[in-house]
């Protein structure tokens, strides 16, 4: 009989305070027909492994949590659309990112589990998708206000020992490329990278997007995409194990595409 699956454990279910942008930056973003159309869609979910191999190279996993959380609120300090919720203005049908700190920070999720081997996570071919789900947390993104990210740090006891850190983002503030500036400029501030403190703070003025009749556009993909604001629908399309071979066979086939 096969052995049940590793199963997490939440040992702490929290958020990290940042604060509201200083005057006179803006704490409300509208987000422009390029964003409104990302509403429905899954969060984007990573999850990164480290292996410790049973060498003593991670630290005690409770400094790497105080580490990853300080870091954490100096980083989306810098990018605070990640701190703030997707809310749903009626009095002019739009959707913006409040940034104003009423949401009351960046959830802040710690766990353990046991019995996965990080190696074994790290380096399997083919993923315990029911696992990876676990270390990655959940946003509660079907209605108005929605967070737009989450964090969770999980201890691997399997094994040599490790950590995992997942991260949840909405795809209405993010894309694939933005969700790893951002994991990149957390790690950089977790080291103390001082380049990275150093380099000028991203702009998220929405207004240098010049869309013609902009924000009536946006209105009209919220009408198309999420007819029924502040509640959303979200669709997802499952696929089956084999469905997933055949694609990664078709799609990495030689000689299939050219490059220019």
């Amino acid at each position: 009989m096969a052995p049940p699956p590793p199963s997490v454990t939440i040992i702490e279910d929290g958020r990290v305070a940042v604060p509201p942008p200083p005057p006179p930056e803006p704490a409300l973003f509208k987000l422009t027909a390029l964003d409104a159309q990302w509403i429905p869609l899954p969060l984007i979910q990573r999850v990164l492994v480290f292996d410790d191999g049973g060498e003593g190279r991670i630290p005690p996993f409770e400094d790497v949590v105080a580490a990853l959380r300080a870091s954490l609120a100096v980083t989306v300090a810098r990018l605070l659309p990640l701190a703030g919720r997707i809310v749903h203005l009626p009095e002019t049908g739009e959707a913006a990112i409040d940034c104003s700190g009423r949401g009351g920070g960046v959830r802040f999720v710690v766990a353990e589990c046991g019995g996965a081997d990080a190696a074994r996570v790290a380096r399997d071919a083919d993923h315990d998708v029911a696992l990876m789900e676990q270390l990655a947390p959940v946003l509660d993104a079907d209605a108005r206000p929605a967070e737009t990210m989450a964090a969770q740090v999980t201890r691997l006891g399997g094994g040599g020992g490790g950590v995992a850190v997942g991260v949840a983002l909405h795809h209405a503030v993010v894309d694939g490329r933005s969700v790893w500036r951002f994991i990149e400029a957390w790690a950089a501030c977790c080291r103390g990278d001082d380049a990275w403190s150093a380099a000028p703070a991203p702009a998220f003025d929405r207004a240098a997007v010049a869309l013609p009749d902009g924000e009536e556009l946006a209105r009209d993909v919220l009408r198309k995409y999420v007819p029924n604001l502040p509640v959303v629908s979200t669709q997802i399309h499952r696929i089956s194990l084999n469905s997933i071979v055949f694609l990664k066979k078709f799609t990495f086939q030689k000689n299939m595409f050219k490059y220019f």
